[in-house]
């Protein structure tokens, strides 16, 4: 099953399932930087693939795979200035330094933890209102 967001409702949504991961596709102030400084974000796994740890309303707490500690995600101004195309979402960055910047993050879900696709709606059985109808004659 393909991720679509479509809005900061979808993207919690999404967090909120079992098995969500997010990757940095683009980081525009780690691009910035010296191929050193870029090495040593990767050493220390900020460009790691991020797993969903826990979620409260207004964060969300990643660990990094490969590597120990957490990263924590804010939405607490709320998705202003988000970006949500397909299984992308872009986030501004507020540095101060230079120009501004942002972090594009891609969506999916673990191996083996895709949700089922739904094939649509079951029928619901008609609960008859009169007693009546309901006994064989």
């Amino acid at each position: 099953m393909s991720v679509v967001l479509r809005d900061m409702r979808d993207f919690k949504r999404f967090l909120s399932r079992p098995g969500a991961v997010i990757e940095i596709v683009r980081n525009t102030f780690v691009e910035r930087q010296p191929a050193a400084t870029q090495e040593a974000y990767r050493a220390k796994g900020m460009l790691a693939p991020r797993h969903l740890q826990s979620m409260s309303r207004k964060a969300a707490i990643f660990r990094l795979e490969g590597h120990p500690g957490t990263v924590w995600l804010y939405w607490d101004k709320g998705a202003r200035g988000w970006r949500f195309e397909g299984d992308t979402v872009t986030v501004p960055l507020d540095t101060g330094l230079g120009p501004p910047d942002a972090v594009t993050y891609r969506c999916r879900y673990a191996d083996g933890c895709e949700p089922e696709t739904r094939t649509g709606r079951q029928q619901r059985r008609r609960i008859p209102a009169d007693l009546f109808e309901a006994a064989p004659a």
